[in-house]
């Protein structure tokens, strides 16, 4: 059983149909990448310092060519034999913030929503998380999510092509996550409140999102919802309105990270993320200040308790 007979029932036929019946014109495309790539009997896996697998295989230039087709690579760096996935973030950086916070993820079931292409439940594991249910609507990150667990055989991490909100799941879960989702929240109040329905009595919710300076007031409304290049932005709080928010809805606030400037050093375009990246996202004229003319993005965790 996957965590509970309903996260069970829910996730196993995604097991055989992993892009359920969602459409997008790649998704061919992408079942044929997956068919043709190979799936190791013994692969030797590292998910403590990293995402990493070895395994027999000759036919390297094939894989790298297989997995470059995948592209765009928001989420990483994954290592497989030789090959480096160089991702647009640095993903590691993120991950290396939140276990400062010393979370314990030791033997828990988690729920990991928004969660890309699944790197961070791989570092889950590695952290001694038992289970993971990653809920991901974009079909391109799910399509890197199957080609990379296809190398790595684990099946201690299922992934769903559904929103949270989409879904009625009366699970509830140790950890649940939400890593870069509350700025994108027509209504942050509710994404909030749903995520604690999803908590586990004694459990954690972690929140990490980008915040402003509180001289900015609760919140900001970008105009055209574009922040910093990216679209589908309608709210970006500060510090103390990420606070407020939680207080609202009742949670308790058990730690929290620094907030840290995001540089082009963490996000930045590659070989494989060849597009726009965070060079577009600041005023080349001043880096304190998006292309919009908004404060800079910082990012920050909050670990929170009913």
């Amino acid at each position: 059983m996957f965590i509970t007979r309903e996260v069970d029932s829910l996730s196993s036929p995604y097991l055989s149909n992993p892009f359920g019946g969602k459409s997008d014109k790649r998704k061919q495309i992408w079942l044929d990448i997956l068919d043709k790539l190979p799936k190791p009997n013994n692969p030797k896996v590292d998910f403590l310092e990293q995402v990493r697998v070895n395994f027999e295989y000759e036919e390297s230039e094939q894989l790298r060519s297989l997995l470059m087709e995948l592209k765009p690579w928001r989420k990483g760096p994954f290592q497989i034999n030789d090959i480096s996935i160089d991702s647009e973030w640095l993903s590691n950086e993120k991950w290396e913030r939140f276990k400062e916070l010393n979370v314990s993820l030791d033997g828990k079931n988690i729920l990991d929503v928004g969660s890309g292409n699944g790197y961070y439940a791989f570092r889950m594991l590695g952290d001694g998380a038992s289970k993971i249910l990653c809920l991901e609507p974009n079909l391109m990150h799910v399509s890197q999510f199957l080609a990379i667990n296809k190398l790595m055989s684990s099946e201690s991490i299922r992934m769903v092509p559904e929103r949270l909100e989409d879904m009625a799941l009366k699970t509830t879960f140790d950890i649940v996550f939400s890593m870069g989702l509350l700025y994108h929240q027509r209504n942050p109040s509710k994404h909030i409140n749903d995520l604690k329905e999803m908590v586990k009595e004694g459990g954690k919710l972690i929140i990490e999102t980008i915040i402003l300076p509180d001289e900015c007031g609760l919140f900001l409304e970008p105009d055209l919802s574009r922040y910093a290049s990216m679209p589908n932005v309608h709210f970006v709080h500060s510090d103390i309105g990420c606070k407020t928010l939680f207080e609202e809805s009742k949670l308790f606030l058990r730690n929290e990270s620094l907030a840290i400037k995001t540089t082009n050093q963490e996000q930045r375009k590659t070989k494989w993320m060849p597009f726009k990246s965070f060079e577009s996202a600041l005023n080349p004229k001043n880096n304190n200040e998006t292309i919009e003319g908004y404060p800079a993005p910082k990012r920050k965790f909050y670990v929170l308790e009913k």
